[in-house]
């Protein structure tokens, strides 16, 4: 493709075409992106996936993130607000967030629930709370009887990943996966001192489980990066989850090679989702392109899918200009 170095990344655009490109970003981020969130919050403050479904705390701290990036008091005060009681209302008394309001048990929107209360001094018991249940939940391949069970019954390895190194899983007691591995990594990044040793020794292992499970040309899918002798291909979304927790680590090999894929990959990407989130990745690893940025908008625009709200969060937090939205980063 025209514009590409012999590496497979864009030279960035001169600064006063960026410029025109980020009013661009901003005015459709206002116009476009804003509305449909606001007009698809429910009434009990929350959002469900959709316009008029059920609220959920995974899209309701998806839609307060991009609200929150935004910064237009006179406008989103409100609906902010009542999102943030959402959130401190469907909180279990473990510290864990559920998937759904009705359910009992935590999950790995717990750390979704903390990254989209964080900062914010009235919530600080409610992220703390959360963040101690974050550090003591341990995936199935982290406990005594999985790993004993393993062993009784002989059960044949068909990948190569290493169980020592774990991370999260989406829910109690299964294995640990990429993406819930890498949103409790970030936000386990801004734990207060008391949580530290045991956020830091988390985070270690979780590194390392990451690591582990990177495709051997660069990238992440949701499985294993090796299945009976065969590569894994690497998927955008779980490749932009792993960078983000990762983002520290800019100058390791590891990374340069799912950067480099990524940067690949994303002109052959129609889906909002994967643009929105190659775009995050991209920009918090320092390779913005306003290439990608024009081609998420002209997604969003030509889409003929109903919108969802995760989806329509993660394009605000790209086209916005800034990134407030993504915590300080853990020192390597």
């Amino acid at each position: 493709m025209s514009g590409t170095r012999q590496d497979g990344s864009r030279p960035a655009l001169p600064l006063e075409e960026r410029e025109s490109h980020g009013d661009e970003n901003k005015a459709f981020v206002e116009r476009v992106c804003l509305p449909f969130l606001l007009s698809s919050q429910n009434t009990d403050g929350g959002w469900g996936f959709h316009s008029g479904s059920r609220s959920r705390v995974e899209a309701s701290a998806w839609a307060l993130l991009a609200l929150r990036e935004c910064a237009i008091p006179r406008t989103l005060a409100e609906p902010t607000a009542r999102g943030f009681r959402f959130l401190e209302a469907t909180q279990l008394p473990d510290g864990a967030w559920p998937a759904s309001p009705e359910s009992r048990e935590g999950c790995w929107v717990t750390a979704l629930a903390c990254w989209a209360l964080l900062g914010l001094e009235e919530f600080s018991g409610s992220v703390r709370r959360g963040m101690s249940w974050l550090c003591a939940d341990q995936p199935g391949e982290a406990r005594l009887l999985w790993r004993l069970l393993r062993r009784l019954h002989g059960i044949r390895r068909v990948s190569s990943q290493k169980d020592s190194y774990y991370g999260w899983s989406w829910t109690l007691g299964t294995a640990s996966w990429v993406e819930p591995t890498s949103s409790a990594m970030i936000v386990l990044g801004s734990a207060p001192a008391g949580l530290l040793p045991a956020a830091s020794r988390r985070m270690r292992l979780a590194e390392a489980m990451l690591y582990d499970r990177m495709c051997p040309g660069g990238g992440w899918n949701c499985g294993n990066p090796m299945v009976y002798g065969v590569p894994g291909e690497p998927q955008v979304g779980t490749t932009a989850w792993a960078l983000l927790a990762l983002r520290q680590y800019g100058d390791r090999q590891e990374n340069q090679l799912s950067m480099r894929w990524l940067e690949q990959a994303w002109p052959k990407m129609q889906s909002v989702a994967s643009l929105a989130m190659a775009d995050l990745a991209l920009d918090a690893c320092g390779r913005e392109s306003s290439e990608l940025k024009m081609a998420l908008r002209k997604a969003l625009d030509a889409s003929e899918t109903p919108w969802n709200v995760a989806t329509t969060a993660w394009a605000t937090l790209a086209l916005c200009g800034s990134r407030n939205w993504l915590p300080s980063e853990p020192k390597p």
